[in-house]
């Protein structure tokens, strides 16, 4: 047994060194330590010019760039026009921007760029920064793998760059324009007052001191409240397919609708007036006109439609529902 007893004693040793350095993480390769794609602050970016890719053009007449500029502190749209843009879709797009990662590097020095998919179809960003650099950012096809893009900084080497991050920067003109041409806020709104062709109604609050909750009235009539939030939120989610355009473009309009909402902003009450137009070459097609008389939204006739006859919907619902209970305690009292 002596003659074992220093060879035991290594044994233990080793397998004492052994479990140490296996809880010190000595054994598991180090992770790769992330690189950034653009090696930026989203605040370092001064302007921004999309360039459309020819297969994402619909006609000759559509301009092939878009470019936002920053300009005391607003990011504005300077080019095809001025359009108005989404200003949370905006910031979230500099972040993801300033904060893409590259997975690897598919090729340092490539010599033949449309196997990548970055050739001259390939989408293109020009990021100008406050000190008058500009970065080219050139987007690509998919890996093999389809979990990752081809993507080139400037003339460096070719890297991967995953397909989320990459869905989160390869944004459009129309991604980053505001779509919603009615700006409300189910907490602010008051009243709604819609008057067109095929219906008129009006939506109204009232908060009594002693009351929990707001209590709503139809033309008059109590509703739920949940009805009430319903039909603010139809209105305020419509939206546009479609690029807006300066509203002293259109020519000839009929008028069919106007809605008025009124809303409490910081304790005051504001009440804006939105109209619905149509031009007589477009009668399926209904332009809604911005209160501040700029802005014209091309809106699905059906969609107006609906939210119009929505009030309708909420009576059909309440007189249902009373009929089932009068059945029920009909039925009850037998």
């Amino acid at each position: 047994m002596k003659k074992w007893f220093p060879t035991i004693l290594v044994v233990l040793v080793l397998i004492i060194g052994w479990v140490y350095a296996a809880s010190q993480n000595y054994f598991r390769e180090e992770e790769a330590e992330k690189v950034k794609l653009l090696g930026i602050q989203s605040g370092d970016i001064q302007s921004i010019t999309i360039h459309d890719t020819p297969a994402g053009t619909s006609s000759a007449t559509k301009p092939s760039t878009s470019q936002l500029e920053l300009k005391n502190g607003i990011w504005n749209m300077v080019e095809p026009k001025d359009y108005p843009l989404n200003g949370y879709t905006v910031s979230s797009w500099l972040d993801a921007l300033s904060g893409a990662d590259q997975e690897m590097v598919v090729e340092e020095k490539p010599k033949d760029l449309d196997k990548y998919g970055l050739g001259t179809n390939a989408a293109l960003l020009d990021i100008q920064l406050n000190d008058n650099r500009v970065i080219k950012l050139t987007i690509g096809g998919q890996l093999p793998a389809d979990d990752a893009r081809y993507v080139r900084v400037d003339s460096g080497p070719v890297v991967a760059v995953q397909t989320e991050v990459i869905s989160n920067i390869e944004r459009s003109r129309h991604d980053l324009l505001d779509t919603t041409p009615f700006n409300l806020d189910e907490a602010n709104v008051t009243s709604l007052e819609w008057e067109g062709e095929a219906a008129t109604w009006m939506l109204k609050s009232s908060l009594e001191e002693d009351a929990a909750e707001q209590k709503w009235t139809l033309n008059g009539e109590v509703i739920e409240a949940a009805d009430a939030v319903s039909l603010i939120g139809k209105i305020k989610n419509l939206s546009t397919a479609d690029d807006v355009r300066k509203a002293s473009e259109l020519k000839g309009t009929v008028p069919r609708f106007t809605l008025s909402v009124e809303q409490t902003v910081n304790g005051e009450s504001v009440t804006d007036v939105y109209r619905g137009l149509t031009v007589p070459s477009e009668p399926d097609q209904i332009w809604v006109i911005t209160p501040d008389g700029q802005w014209a939204y091309s809106m699905d006739t059906a969609s107006l439609k609906e939210a119009e006859q929505f009030p309708n919907s909420i009576k059909n619902s309440d007189t249902a529902s009373s009929t089932g209970k009068n059945a029920d305690k009909g039925t009850s009292s037998k």
